[in-house]
């Protein structure tokens, strides 16, 4: 999340409006990386972001990728922006790309869609809320009060000209890896990294911190976004033997699963460590994705149903959440998302009494 806001905010934030209503997870900001390798370290240096992103998955466990890049100003080329819209739609692997003006010139309009793109002035998207009743369906992730609340929760927070403490450090690794490094990596080491970051800084992070339980919502959100890309994996394989293809995926694939294998039974003849190679949260939370896996009618809502937990239960105090016209069972989406909020406390260690305010849910 960016610091500032922006003159492009009320359309991005209109944008992420129309995706939620149409069943998508809509982060806004997201920053692409590239890594590289200097020897004794990694240097991020950054390459361009996304106004809005959109991610769906349907009850087949497909998964649909939308970006939006929305311009408020008078002096943008517009023809640059599209060129660059679809340089990152390939990069990322978007399936569909928005680019959003308050008015679309008719040669822009022609050109857009040769080039596999959808360009939208303000007054198609005004009747788009209309028709989608977007503004009912998503007004919890669509207000801007509360987007700028959430904005200043964002961030470790230092003060100018004050060396920033050791837990300010650790926090600080765990905001870079969901702002940058998650959007990089490999999906299948999400979760083990998302987890392993997580773990670093459990026995710091405390519910009387607002920043702190932004922080454990978002981190929750990954989490459920790592089970469905992994529920996708092993549906595609079938659901008769889940644990096995669940490993499969979280292990690189059996190549990757057999190197690690050997190289952790090397290690354990030597007498470095005696544990299992799967860490001991493993297990239940490929129970869990295997309950996912049986209920898609609930699962491919979760992603949604968490992002308005922490707007309705936490910024609003609402003791439920409700989606007008959610794609599934909103008592399986409800249950589910709960238990993967609790998982994701468990396997990282992370205070289950930050999530107190979705007990209710």
């Amino acid at each position: 999340m960016a610091k500032t806001l922006d003159k492009d905010l009320p359309l991005k934030l209109q944008f992420r409006r129309i995706l939620f209503a149409e069943g998508y997870w809509s982060p806004i900001e997201v920053e692409l990386s590239n890594y590289e390798d200097l020897g004794n370290t990694l240097k991020r240096r950054s390459l361009t972001d996304l106004d809005v992103l959109g991610i769906k998955f349907d009850r087949l466990f497909n998964r649909t990728c939308v970006v939006g890049d929305c311009k408020s100003g008078r002096n943008v080329s517009d023809a640059n922006r599209l060129f660059w819209l679809r340089g990152v739609k390939d990069y990322f692997g978007a399936d569909l790309a928005y680019y959003l003006r308050p008015n679309v010139d008719s040669h822009i309009a022609a050109i857009a869609p040769k080039m596999g793109l959808c360009a939208l002035p303000a007054s198609h998207l005004d009747g788009l809320e209309l028709r989608l009743r977007a503004k009912e369906t998503s007004a919890a992730l669509g207000d801007l009060t509360d987007f700028e609340t959430t904005l200043q929760r964002w961030g470790i927070g230092t003060t100018k000209g004050v060396s920033p403490s050791q837990e300010l450090l650790q926090r600080k690794r765990v905001y870079s890896f969901l702002s940058y490094t998650y959007w990089y990596i490999e999906r299948f080491r999400a979760l083990m990294q998302l987890v392993g970051t997580f773990e670093s800084v459990a026995h710091v992070l405390t519910p009387e911190d607002d920043r702190d339980v932004l922080l454990a919502f978002v981190g929750a959100e990954r989490f459920a976004h790592c089970l469905l890309e992994a529920a996708a994996f092993v549906h595609s394989h079938g659901l008769q033997n889940i644990p096995n293809h669940a490993r499969l995926y979280f292990y690189g694939g059996p190549f990757g699963l057999r190197e690690k294998e050997r190289t952790f039974d090397l290690i354990r003849k030597l007498g470095v460590v005696n544990e299992d190679l799967d860490p001991p949260w493993l297990r239940d939370t490929i129970e869990l994705l295997g309950r996912m896996l049986h209920n898609p009618n609930g699962a491919c809502d979760v992603l949604r149903y968490i992002s308005v937990a922490y707007v309705s239960c936490v910024l609003h105090k609402k003791q439920e959440v409700m989606i007008p016209n959610a794609n599934g069972s909103p008592v399986e989406a409800v249950v589910l998302a709960k238990d993967i909020i609790l998982q994701f406390a468990k396997a990282t260690g992370i205070r289950e009494s930050i999530f107190d305010s979705i007990r209710s849910m």
